[in-house]
């Protein structure tokens, strides 16, 4: 990970194995290629994060659609401001070869941190609740294929409120990237924090967790 840093992506076998005091052929003791080895990184940083964004939900009360919506937002952002490189190992292409998550063994660990975004939803439709996101409307193919995007236990979330919970994932990414990858660096920093803030009130109203409380200032 730390040549990664260093490095970027662009990394071979041989500059791993050079940093290790090793030859390249020995790592082939280990894993099969450099590919192979990568998927273990990523594999190891989507449980990590998957391990935060529970965490920040177990955190947040189960009935409380509005706070376990804040809860995953922030961990997901603090995940990609606390490492960028891994960030970018986790949701980038390492290199234009290496293909999606589910030919590699990073797939699995992929789809965790699906599942742990899908307790911000299942948790509350457990207590009794049903979430009315802002967009009702779906699309039939959206409509057909809901149900089985979603992780096999627990509550099933109808195919609106899962919408919009990919909709959450594509805002909280979209800044996140922006913000881990320096396009925001126009601003400051607490600029930044006010914009994200309105973002999670924005994600809030889309996902039917009702109006933002007004601030205590």
């Amino acid at each position: 990970m730390r040549m990664l840093r260093e490095h970027g992506a662009d990394l071979r076998f041989a500059d791993i194995a050079r940093e290790m005091g090793m030859t390249a052929p020995a790592l082939y003791r280990y894993y099969t290629d450099r590919d192979e080895l990568l998927s273990a990184l990523m594999a190891d940083g989507f449980a990590e994060m998957s391990a935060q964004l529970t965490a920040a939900l177990d955190a947040a009360e189960p009935d409380d659609l509005a706070g376990r919506i804040r809860a995953a937002a922030v961990s997901y952002r603090e995940f990609a401001k606390a490492d960028p490189a891994r960030f970018s190992l986790l949701f980038g292409l390492p290199n234009p070869g290496f293909g999606p998550h589910s030919q590699h063994t990073s797939g699995p660990a992929a789809g965790a941190t699906m599942a742990a975004l899908e307790q911000s939803l299942r948790g509350v439709i457990d207590q009794g609740q049903i979430a009315h996101p802002l967009i009702r409307h779906v699309g039939p193919g959206w409509a057909t294929e809901a149900g089985t995007a979603q992780a096999a236990d627990g509550a099933r979330i109808p195919a609106d409120a899962y919408q919009a919970l990919l909709h959450f994932l594509a805002g909280v990414h979209g800044f996140a990237c922006l913000e881990a990858f320096d396009h925001l660096n126009w601003i400051s920093v607490q600029a930044r924090d006010e914009l994200f803030d309105a973002q999670i009130e924005l994600l809030q109203l889309a996902m039917g967790a009702g109006p933002p409380q007004p601030s205590a200032d």
